[in-house]
């Protein structure tokens, strides 16, 4: 009889152990994960506790941080987490921040520099589990001071040169500017142009003429492999127009006084006829008064 009884007990007590099963390990979304303790376990037997811890960049917003095996089933999580608000990122001076999808974990944040100063270290910064990533700050922009040019000189003088800050050229009597007078600091440091040269005005070179106002178009003459270039100035036209014009009138007038001199001694050979002539008249008249009618 005894016997029988210790088998019963044993049935029963292999029935309930079958019908109270183990649980499986949790299966977690990306909010929260099982914590260190409950990772370290092998099993998780029937009326046993897992413990939950909210996910890396999530913090704790409400609901309990454990569940519970029963009959081989896990209880309903209730733990609700929430991501993590990194803040606006601390600007630094002369910056701000673009952020357009706001600041919690994993946005981005863009900054970006004032005119006149240069974005140094992250184009990005992103907010991660410890904040946001990256450093980035605003350096001043300046421009290099031109060098001095030969035969001319730099009146504008300023250190730094910052940006949108204009350079003015000129030269030295008896040299003409060839390039741009006026260059300036552009927003990445460097010049509009390069800076200009001043050249002997018989030679200057004809492809940056078109710079250089009030000078006509040029004039190309080739001789074999070798091509000369000169500008025709108006002034030396008027010159010459009126040097020719002068040549044809002492022309003219030489040719005039030549042909004058010439009709003035035609025919005039020294024959006597116009002295006889004159002597005939006289004598007649000399008769008419000795012999009077």
């Amino acid at each position: 009889m005894t016997n029988a009884k210790t088998w019963l007990l044993l049935l029963l007590y292999a029935l309930v152990s079958m019908v109270k099963a183990d649980c499986p390990s949790p299966v977690l979304n990306t909010t929260y994960l099982l914590s260190d303790k409950s990772l370290l376990q092998n099993s998780f037997p029937d009326n046993s506790k897992a413990f939950l811890q909210c996910a890396n960049g999530y913090i704790f917003e409400s609901g309990s941080t454990s569940i519970l095996c029963t009959d081989g089933n896990w209880s309903e999580v209730e733990l609700k987490c929430k991501k993590k608000d990194c803040g606006v990122p601390n600007a630094s001076a002369n910056m701000t921040y673009i952020i357009s999808k706001g600041t919690l974990f994993g946005e981005y944040a863009q900054p970006k520099c004032d005119k006149g100063y240069r974005l140094q270290g992250s184009s990005y910064r992103q907010c991660l589990v410890h904040g946001w990533t990256g450093r980035a700050k605003c350096i001043l922009i300046t421009c290099d001071q031109p060098a001095d040019i030969e035969h001319g000189k730099i009146l504008t003088k300023v250190n730094p040169i910052f940006v949108d800050q204009v350079i003015e050229f000129s030269c030295d009597a008896g040299y003409v500017l060839v390039g741009e007078k006026n260059i300036t600091c552009d927003e990445y440091g460097e010049y509009s142009s390069p800076p200009p040269t001043c050249e002997v005005k018989r030679n200057i070179d004809v492809h940056t003429r078109a710079s250089i106002t009030s000078i006509p178009a040029t004039t190309t003459i080739s001789y074999g492999s070798r091509e000369e270039e000169f500008t025709a100035y108006p002034s030396r036209v008027i010159a010459v127009v009126v040097l020719i014009v002068l040549a044809v009138s002492f022309i003219c007038c030489v040719i005039f006084l030549l042909v004058r001199h010439k009709n003035k001694h035609k025919g005039s050979y020294n024959t006597g006829e116009e002295r006889r002539t004159k002597e005939g008249l006289l004598l007649s008249q000399s008769k008419l008064k000795v012999f009077p009618l």
